[in-house]
């Protein structure tokens, strides 16, 4: 009956299995003594994966292309990181995405947008009312755009693979996916790890039902690095017009001020107001009278 030449273990490395062979040759194929090697090896190899000299301990972070908002986030998002950008309709959720793609693409990074609710046309429009101008940027190869998207998470991950982006924005998942599923996907998990394999500063948009002064959490603020809450409130009870406001509610690795800073719409995007103070504490005042009560708050993992 022939041997098995490797009965411990099968999955090790070229230089593994010449050390084996050389045990197996010299000593004979003991399990005892092959378990001994392979304890070893495997405990080199995992000393090798978590080399804490080899970390890099600056924070690099990535500008949105907002004004104001990077000063909120100590220069911007920590690269890697994905953020849910989150809010009610008609709030400017798109319209931060967009911005955070269009800084990208001025800085020669390649970045990719996934719209599941809009149509290529509809999104391009969108774009150009912002003097934005995305033909030269995907003829250069810098972006790619995907509008009413069907794709899978499988085939967005060899898009992903194919492309190597340093950004991507997914709008909005609700319409891709089943919040109730979302969390504990397979395929979900599969893409988000390869996300954070490749280093990739992704911006998650998702709808909300409710506003900023509601502080409750759903399925997607969980898995997100840091929560971008866009709203509209009314500042006063003598001004009946919404003003629109813009929370960071949590980043990982920065230090952020959760009150909403008002933000205004103008002819390059949105922008955040220079002098917010006084009327950022009037918004948080009006919050704090009007919220119901709290929900428990998305932890970090």
């Amino acid at each position: 009956m022939a041997r098995n030449k490797f009965p411990v273990h099968t999955t090790l490395s070229s230089e593994a299995i010449k050390i084996l062979e050389r045990y197996e040759k010299e000593l004979g194929a003991k399990n005892r003594v092959l378990e001994k090697a392979l304890m070893s090896l495997d405990s080199t190899k995992f000393k090798s994966k978590i080399d804490i000299n080899n970390i890099d301990k600056a924070i690099k972070r990535i500008g949105t292309g907002v004004f104001g908002l990077d000063e909120m986030l100590e220069g911007g998002i920590p690269k890697g990181f994905s953020v849910i950008v989150t809010g009610p309709p008609g709030t400017g959720k798109t319209t931060l995405g967009m911005q955070f793609i269009m800084e990208g693409v001025k800085a020669d990074e390649k970045c990719l947008f996934f719209s599941f609710e809009e149509r290529i046309p509809q999104l391009i429009q969108h774009f150009m009312r912002f003097g934005w101008d995305l033909g030269s940027h995907i003829d250069d190869g810098y972006l790619e755009i995907f509008g009413m998207s069907m794709l899978t998470f499988e085939d967005i991950g060899e898009i992903i693979e194919t492309y190597k982006p340093q950004r991507i924005v997914f709008d909005s998942l609700n319409v891709f996916t089943d919040p109730q599923e979302f969390r504990r996907s397979v395929s979900w998990r599969s893409l988000h790890k390869l996300l954070k394999k490749m280093n990739i500063t992704t911006l998650l948009v998702t709808e909300k039902e409710f506003g900023i002064r509601t502080r409750v959490y759903d399925t997607y603020d969980f898995v997100g690095d840091g929560i971008i809450f866009l709203d509209k409130i009314q500042v006063n009870e003598v001004e009946p017009t919404l003003t629109p406001v813009m929370a960071v509610q949590k980043m990982r690795a920065t230090k952020v001020d959760t009150t909403p800073q008002p933000f205004r719409f103008t002819d390059k995007g949105i922008a955040k107001y220079r002098t917010v103070n006084l009327m950022a504490n009037k918004l948080q005042e009006r919050m704090n009278a009007a919220h119901s009560p709290l929900s428990e708050e998305p932890r970090d993992q």
